[in-house]
């Protein structure tokens, strides 16, 4: 079931977005700044309650095994564009539609308000495929930065 997360989903939802970093990232970014990141982190869970009206979870059996983060572009993108910041899916749940449904979700949530959406990921990110399957438009690239390091991101525009 796809919803809006509460507040007891904080350390769910840091697990798996550290466990899709570790996993997404692993050939990408140091393998030293990965070893160091925290599934349990209290500090992250506090920031994601803080944010937590920010977050989308799917649930199954009574676990989050899926998280999304969204909201106002942080691009420099006019008012009419959101954006999604994140999303990861745990590893066993992958090719179960799931992403595409939290993809959907998030629309129906944005669209009273926003015209267009962007999602943006690194370009060596396999995920590129998906984003375009389930119809985003290659806009541009743009940069990330992670400590010294600058990495290149394609960035994909949704119309709503």
């Amino acid at each position: 079931m796809i919803r809006l997360a509460k507040i007891s989903d904080a350390e769910q939802i840091n697990y798996i977005n550290v466990s899709g970093w570790k996993e997404t990232y692993k050939d990408i970014f140091p393998k030293d700044f990965l070893d160091n990141l925290n599934g349990y982190d209290e500090e992250n869970v506090q920031k994601i309650r803080d944010k937590i009206d920010q977050y989308v979870v799917c649930e199954l059996e009574g676990k989050v095994v899926a998280m999304a983060r969204y909201g106002k572009n942080k691009k420099g993108y006019d008012d009419n564009y959101a954006e999604v910041y994140a999303l990861y899916v745990d590893s066993n749940y992958k090719n179960k539609k799931i992403g595409t449904q939290m993809v959907n979700f998030i629309f129906e949530q944005l669209k009273d308000n926003y015209k267009y959406v962007l999602i943006s990921t690194l370009k060596e990110n396999s995920a590129n495929e998906f984003y375009k399957k389930i119809g985003g438009e290659f806009i541009g690239n743009c940069d990330f930065k992670l400590n010294d390091n600058t990495y290149i991101e394609n960035i994909y525009k949704y119309y709503l």
